[in-house]
């Protein structure tokens, strides 16, 4: 009689993924363990690594992981990250 098998749960992951439209012609990535930042000017991309760490913070804060954030709340985190940084870079 052959034992059957249990599937293995995984838990839900959270990934943060910030793009950042225009550049002066380098390619500029940014990854760390729950987020990735592509694109931009050197001061666009610097921005977008800020606004992303921000939010980083705000959910540790809380004492969540990204992926239990709902969608109201990621909303209000992002509202709060850039009200930090301050309006993006030309």
């Amino acid at each position: 009689m052959k034992k059957k098998t249990v599937p293995k749960v995984r838990a839900k992951r959270g990934v943060l993924v910030g793009v950042r439209t225009g550049g002066d012609g380098h390619t500029r990535v940014s990854r760390g363990e729950d987020f990735v930042a592509v694109g931009g000017t050197k001061d666009g991309h610097e921005h977008l690594r800020e606004t992303v760490a921000e939010i980083k913070r705000e959910v540790d804060r809380r004492g969540r992981r990204l992926a239990e954030v709902r969608r109201e709340e990621f909303r209000e985190i992002v509202s709060r990250a850039i009200e930090r940084t301050g309006p993006a870079p030309e």
